[in-house]
């Protein structure tokens, strides 16, 4: 479980400082990662990092927290919230789901996530 919540915190704190460059040590260089279930899977930290680019430009005051739900050797559930304001200040809350697989440095190798959002007041 430890690993999984060191992995999780820089997950968080990459999220929140927007700082894609920390990726790379979180995902593996092949990595796939599924933001949302029916479309096309993000493959390789170079493509994860470039849609990490692009998404948190329009992001700030970002809050993320999570419990983990259950881990294991090679995987982690973990259920997740964050909030932001776009840059057209619209204020926009998060809740989902992860579900993590590692290889045995800890880097994520598959990565799938669930979550829904609403639009909040500021």
């Amino acid at each position: 479980m430890k690993e999984f919540k060191v992995w999780l915190d820089l997950y968080g704190r990459a999220w929140m400082l927007r700082e894609p460059s920390l990726i790379k040590k979180l995902f593996a260089d092949n990595a796939t990662y599924h933001e949302k279930p029916f479309e096309k899977p993000m493959m390789g930290v170079s493509e994860i990092t470039e849609y990490w680019k692009n998404v948190s430009k329009a992001q700030r005051d970002i809050k993320f927290s999570y419990e983990i739900l259950s881990c294991a050797q090679n995987y982690g559930i973990a259920h997740w919230q964050a909030s932001f304001v776009r840059n057209n200040n619209e204020r926009v809350e998060l809740d989902g789901i992860f579900l993590a697989y590692f290889d045995d440095q800890n880097k994520c190798t598959n990565f799938r996530e669930w979550w829904q959002s609403r639009k909040t007041g500021l």
